[in-house]
């Protein structure tokens, strides 16, 4: 049985060393597609986004506010013009993300305590970036408007603290967890780059067992159709070290940079688990009718859109059921809740327990798979 198992170990690896693609599919493309995302996200926060302003006070009050703005390091003002029908031109363009109008009489108006309006025009179709803009803007206006008001308080009261409690009589600590300086590489790539490993995964799974049965080699390869479970498994098993070791290659560059405060060999095993369940997964993919082609876009129908529903973009609990049962059949959405318990919040492995028996019951698909390749294979054996 075991000798078995060795045996297609042994095939693979002679067929990977044979085959560029196989090769490449398991060291330079994903690395290659890691370094990539690394790159795009490098920065890790957004800053200068360009924004047009339009101000129709020319004050040294409104000149003010501009300056405030333009100190903000999240925006630039790159576009400073006279007619909000061309600032809004702009926006359709994509050339600037939002429009700041600053009205008439402005000073005037603030000075008599009238309350004028600054307008803000955020496109949120880019939904971060608007997110991002509505936040900066919201805090350097009232800051401004901070400023304004202590001025005229001083002015009156003739005391500078007396002026600064008058505007603000509570003061408000904000400190956020487990991301401190807001950093979207942190939060961001660490879910992408495993949703770019589970597509690999499957992906050279089909490959690794499809061109097999492409290539009319399944007689040679599992001979009088004895021992089917062991080689399979021997066929399955470089890759499943290979991207074991990619998996745990994204786990020690990521938390290089921030404290992992869990157990690294909890990631560890986690990241065997969900190897071994997308082969499985992939292998019932290709079981259902041997098509190599078929099942190749099977893989990607079912991989490619995971990241939309690892509910670290947008909240698990505002998703609708068909978003939830599909997440649930993602073993990478339960992946990166181990993920996120171990590396962000230390939890104890009797917490994350649940999340390994749940990649762990992945692997009841092999039932299935082991059946259809064994009937198969005596089928074509006959």
């Amino acid at each position: 049985m075991f000798q078995a198992l060795n045996e297609a170990f042994i095939y693979e690896l002679k067929s990977i060393r044979r085959s560029w693609y196989k090769l490449i599919l398991i060291t330079l493309l994903p690395l290659l597609g890691f370094t990539l995302i690394i790159s795009i996200f490098k920065s890790g926060v957004a800053y200068e986004m360009p924004i047009a302003v339009v101000d129709n006070d020319k004050t040294e009050l409104s000149r003010m506010v501009l300056n405030h703005i333009q100190a903000n390091a999240t925006m630039k003002i790159s576009y400073t013009l006279n007619s909000t029908k061309e600032a809004l031109n702009l926006v359709k363009s994509s050339k600037v993300y939002a429009v700041v109008v600053i009205p008439r009489h402005f000073s005037r108006d603030t000075l008599l305590q009238k309350q004028p309006h600054i307008t803000a025009m955020i496109n949120t179709q880019y939904i971060l970036i608007g997110k991002i803009l509505t936040s900066a803007l919201s805090s350097t206006l009232m800051q401004s408007s901070a400023q304004i008001e202590y001025v005229k308080n001083l002015v009156d009261l003739q005391n500078p603290h007396a002026s600064i409690n008058s505007i603000s009589p509570i003061g408000i600590q904000i400190t956020p967890f487990f991301n401190t300086f807001k950093n979207y590489f942190y939060f961001l790539v660490s879910a992408l780059l495993p949703a770019m490993w589970q597509i690999f995964i499957v992906i050279t799974t089909l490959v690794s067992i499809g061109v097999i049965f492409k290539n009319k080699h399944e007689r040679l390869c599992f001979k009088n159709a004895r021992y089917v479970p062991m080689k399979l498994i021997g066929l399955l098993l470089p890759y499943t070290i290979a991207f074991t070791l990619i998996g745990i290659l994204h786990i020690l560059y990521m938390y290089s940079m921030w404290e992992f405060q869990g157990s690294f060999s909890v990631m560890v095993f986690g990241i065997f688990l969900t190897v071994v369940a997308y082969q499985g997964i992939a292998l019932l993919f290709f079981a259902t009718g041997f098509d190599y082609a078929r099942s190749l876009s099977l893989g990607a129908v079912y991989t490619a859109p995971a990241f939309a529903f690892l509910g670290v973009t947008f909240p698990v609990y505002n998703m609708n059921n068909f978003a939830l049962f599909w997440r649930d059949m993602l073993p990478i959405s339960h992946y990166m809740q181990l993920q996120i318990s171990q590396a962000n919040y230390g939890a104890d492995i009797f917490f994350d327990a649940d999340k390994l028996l749940v990649l762990f019951s992945f692997w009841v698909v092999f039932i299935p798979v082991f059946m259809l390749f064994y009937k198969r294979l005596k089928k074509e054996m006959h």
